[in-house]
């Protein structure tokens, strides 16, 4: 039995900006704020996105779940200002902590379970192009980014009869898109929602098992990916002012 919860906004966002909609229709006033993003406006705002996974006796190709218990969770700041009309310059920072707990048997059949906790920090410098719709109480944003993510785990593996302890510490790379929208309540504060970011990825992984410095793992990976991911939303609140 597999349970998975995802912070998926998108059954929530889309009746939000249908009653917004009917809402700028019948109220002429909202339709008469100016919502644009003015050179030299600023803005500020706080997003949050969550992962959880629970699941039982779930076979996972190389291995044979009994018991999984997974979250990871991500608090990312925002700031920016509006270099020209509609096109912000700004600055993300974040912090990322994931843990999982999770029983298996392994290809000899032998349980073990496995302990991880993991925690990063980010820094995105991003160029955000708006496009209204409409009034502009609804705008599409398109963020360009630039991110780098420090981070470190710690992994301990309890089989019958050894303790493995592996240590983990990476670096992150990313240049990408992040799309999304904003929704005004009215001129300074808005909702916003992200998608997953689609663009070039590298990432350099050092692992140590159980203090053995002269055998340390390096793992260097890059990754190509021009795909949406519709399923890692963020939800955020944001203030505008100027």
């Amino acid at each position: 039995m597999t349970k998975k919860y995802k912070l998926n906004l998108t059954y929530y966002l889309i009746p939000i900006l249908f009653s917004a909609k009917a809402y700028c229709q019948d109220n002429i006033s909202l339709n008469e704020i100016d919502y644009k993003i003015n050179k030299g406006r600023f803005y500020s705002s706080l997003n949050f996105s969550l992962d959880q996974r629970n699941a039982e006796n779930e076979n996972q190709l190389i291995r044979q779940v009994i018991d999984q218990n997974k979250y990871d969770y991500t608090i990312t700041a925002n700031a920016g200002f509006a270099i020209k009309d509609n096109l912000t310059l700004g600055f993300s920072a974040g912090y990322g902590r994931a843990k999982e707990v999770i029983t298996f048997l392994d290809q000899d059949d032998m349980e073990v379970q496995s302990n991880l906790l993991e925690q990063s920090f980010s820094f995105l410098p991003n160029l955000r192009q708006y496009i209204p719709i409409g009034a502009g109480r609804l705008q599409i944003i398109v963020q360009t980014q630039l991110g780098f993510t420090f981070g470190e785990s710690l992994q301990r593996d309890f089989m019958m009869n050894d303790v493995n302890k592996i240590e983990t510490d990476f670096i992150d790379f990313q240049l990408g898109i992040n799309p999304g929208l904003v929704l005004f309540f009215n001129r300074n504060w808005a909702l916003e929602t992200t998608v997953g970011v689609a663009g070039f990825s590298a990432r350099l992984d050092e692992k140590t098992v159980n203090n053995d410095v002269d055998a340390q793992e390096k793992v260097q990976t890059t990754n190509i990916d021009l795909k949406l991911n519709l399923l890692e939303l963020s939800l955020g609140v944001a203030y505008y002012f100027k």
